[in-house]
């Protein structure tokens, strides 16, 4: 297992380029947990922690991806926003910006391949064991409500 250290920085001019940083390289390894912590300093940041992993090859070509919110039905884009609605909920929460819970692609992927179970949630690319355990139960409830 690996670490990476990332800073997001809660600035205009900085937060949207930060954030499109992070979800790249979220989007490119299998994380196995995540912690994030603000630092207030004369630009304020969030500090976040990664533990990951190369992704495995032969995972990656089973697993379900959608990387556009163009490749979803008006049905599941409907799903999509619920998803995102709880995403923000529970970011307030935890007090952690809404990407560290999931970033868009593991929402949009969720959304079109519509999980029925935990072991299902296994399939959607991104998403590793530990946040299947952490909000895993939530999602197929919201799931099973849209």
């Amino acid at each position: 297992m690996k670490v990476k250290a990332l800073k997001v920085r809660i600035s205009e001019g900085f937060q949207t380029k930060d954030e499109t940083l992070v979800n790249d390289f979220l989007s490119r390894y299998d994380v196995v947990n995540l912690n994030s912590k603000l630092v207030q300093d004369e630009i304020n940041y969030w500090s976040v922690l990664v533990y990951y992993q190369e992704k495995s090859k032969q995972t990656n070509s089973s697993k379900v991806s959608v990387n556009s919110e163009e490749e979803l039905s008006e049905e599941e884009k409907i799903i999509y926003n619920k998803l995102k609605d709880w995403r923000f909920e529970k970011s307030k929460e935890l007090n952690q910006p809404p990407y560290i819970i999931f970033h868009n692609t593991h929402l949009m992927s969720i959304a079109k391949f519509k999980p029925y179970n935990l072991r299902d949630l296994e399939q959607i690319s991104g998403l590793g064991e530990s946040k299947i355990k952490r909000y895993g139960i939530e999602i197929i409830e919201i799931l099973e409500n849209a």
